[in-house]
């Protein structure tokens, strides 16, 4: 029985050779993924520091904080003034224009009395051809001149008609050009209210969202590295390896100790009895310490969870607090409205330009149609001399002297309302020149320099778009926990979980040595030790008996785990 026993028990011990081995290496595997994670840490703490500087530097282009807020404040400060200017200029000119409707209103009534003594030189000049034609031969030599009288008035009437259209055009054209200016200055300075809004609001949120990002870089790497904890506590449960290691070896090299050949290589003849009484304590001890064994095992287990499970809260919480961040990301309005706003602004100064270019034209027609007018009268001047002359060589020609007198004074009235019409037609033109020939002289220029200007603000909105879009391309690409720490962590699971099966199969040896001392002959007899009187035999057990309280001692202190007793060091163990 004793033979079977003890072979039983021997073949155990290449399976703890195996168990051991396989818990050195799955120990120290841990130790070395442990310590990749770790370093994976620092390197991630490292990595938001270097994000948060690319942030700050790609904002700033590499100056200060205050250099860069100068720098903003400096663009909207150049930009409000380039259209303050152009208000100026826009609300100068529109006075003139407003002061040139008031002028040239007055052109109306002069133009209707114009027509009006048109009209009656017409009649008269009718009148004093009927009369003439009365008077016989002289009378019908006057006629030509009473004829030139009559195509001469014909000619006034046409003009004064053509001077009116001229004149209600030219007006229609400066109320229209009036309320474009009116419009293009409430749509410049809603346009320009809110582009200096938009950009300083545009760069203090800019500002604000660099503050934030750094800040929550920082947040995330700093829970991230709340991971050194767990991990601490793990990288101290790989040296209970040592324990371990020495636990199964003297527990191996106790078993070996029963063999037949290891009992026969002392020369030392021992009885059956005692030899059993040692098989059985021997068994007991290796049973036990499997026991205390088994029990670091599954302890060292349950940390390993524990650590682990507290290594994946915390990158679950980290990415989780970085989804916020990426999902709580809102597309800044900031410019948006901004096209729209500057497309209709340009399109209105166009337009006040086209109408002022036009009023322009306009205003040269009406000066040139009473230069036609003033040619018109000196004609009239001219027959209505040459008929008193006519009329006062010839007698036969009194009967028209009193026309003739008519006549002279619708000329003079004709011409002092004419030269009251270039005088309106003058100031009008004086009002509107100096504004007018400032508005339209530069207006090439001043279009390309407003253009350029909206070109300006435009892609001052667009920098402040690509620095939020590369804001955002660092925050999303920062990642607190680097692939190679999930591998790690992963990796460490795995092990773990094999751990867990050597701890069952340590527990199933404990249990076959302890049904092995249970069933081998005099296993109930309590003072089964007190029966071996080989002096070797009992030191063998007293140093097992010590080795296994030193290890007890060892685990619940967690002092380092080698056992530094020359009475129960493993190595003793092979000079059984």
């Amino acid at each position: 029985m004793i033979e079977a026993v003890t072979a039983s028990v021997l073949d155990l011990v290449d399976r703890i050779d195996v168990i051991e081995r396989e818990t050195e290496s799955i120990y120290l595997r841990l130790g070395k993924v442990f310590q990749t994670v770790k370093n994976a840490v620092d390197s991630s703490s490292r990595g938001a520091e270097a994000a948060i500087s690319s942030v700050i530097a790609q904002h700033r282009s590499g100056v200060s904080a205050e250099a860069a807020k100068r720098r903003s404040e400096d663009f909207i400060e150049d930009a409000t003034r380039f259209f303050q200017k152009a208000s100026r200029t826009e609300q100068t000119f529109l006075r003139g224009v407003e002061d040139g409707i008031q002028s040239l209103s007055r052109l109306d009534d002069i133009i209707n009395r114009i027509r009006a003594d048109s009209e009656e030189m017409e009649i008269v000049s009718l009148n004093a051809m009927t009369v003439a034609l009365k008077s016989g031969a002289a009378g019908r030599a006057f006629s030509v001149i009473t004829d030139e009288l009559k195509r001469l008035s014909g000619r006034t009437i046409r003009h004064a008609d053509d001077l009116s259209k001229t004149g209600y055009n030219l007006l229609e054209r400066l109320d229209a050009l009036r309320s474009t200016l009116s419009s293009l200055s409430e749509t410049q300075d809603t346009f320009f209210k809110s582009a200096k809004e938009a950009l300083e609001t545009g760069f203090v949120a800019l500002d604000r969202e660099v503050d934030d990002a750094a800040r929550d870089i920082r947040a995330l790497s700093l829970e991230a590295a709340s991971v050194r904890s767990p991990i601490a506590s793990i990288m101290q449960e790989v040296q209970l390896q040592d324990i371990i290691r020495q636990s199964l070896d003297h527990v191996r090299l106790s078993l070996r100790a029963a063999e037949p050949d290891g009992a026969a290589g002392a020369q030392e003849s021992i009885d059956p009895e005692e030899e059993q009484a040692f098989l059985v304590e021997i068994t007991k001890l290796s049973a036990s310490l499997l026991d205390d064994v088994s029990a670091q095992v599954r302890a060292s287990l349950e940390r390993f969870n524990s650590g682990i499970s507290g290594v994946n809260s915390v990158m679950s919480s980290v990415e989780s607090a970085r989804g916020a961040i990426v999902s709580g990301r809102n597309e800044s309005g900031i410019g948006r409205a901004y096209e729209s706003k500057a497309g209709a602004y340009i399109a209105a100064k166009e337009i006040a330009i086209a109408e002022a270019s036009a009023i322009s034209v306009g205003v040269r027609r009406l000066d040139e149609r009473f230069k036609e007018m003033n040619a018109i009268l000196a004609r009239f001047k001219s027959i209505v001399t040459a008929s008193r002359i006519e009329t006062a060589r010839n007698k036969a020609l009194a009967i028209v002297s009193t026309t003739v007198e008519g006549m002279m004074d619708l000329t003079e009235r004709l011409t002092e309302d004419v030269t009251a019409a270039g005088g309106v037609t003058r100031s009008f033109g004086k009002t509107l020149s100096t504004g007018m020939s400032d508005y339209l002289s530069g207006a090439a220029e001043s279009m390309a320099v407003l253009k350029a200007e909206t070109s300006g603000l435009r892609a001052e909105f667009d920098r402040i778009g690509e620095s939020r879009a590369r804001l955002w391309t660092t925050e999303s690409e920062f990642k607190p926990f680097s692939d190679d720490f999930a591998n790690a962590i992963r990796e460490a699971s795995e092990a773990v979980e094999r751990i867990a099966t050597l701890a069952g199969e340590l527990e199933g040896m404990r249990d076959a040595l302890s049904a092995y001392a249970s069933a081998s002959p005099g296993s109930s007899d309590r003072a089964s030790a007190s029966n071996i009187h080989s002096e070797r035999l009992k030191a063998i057990v007293d140093r097992f008996t010590i080795f296994e309280h030193k290890q007890t001692a060892a685990r619940l202190t967690r002092l380092d785990a080698d056992v530094d007793d020359s009475t129960a060091e493993s190595g003793d163990v092979t000079l059984f």
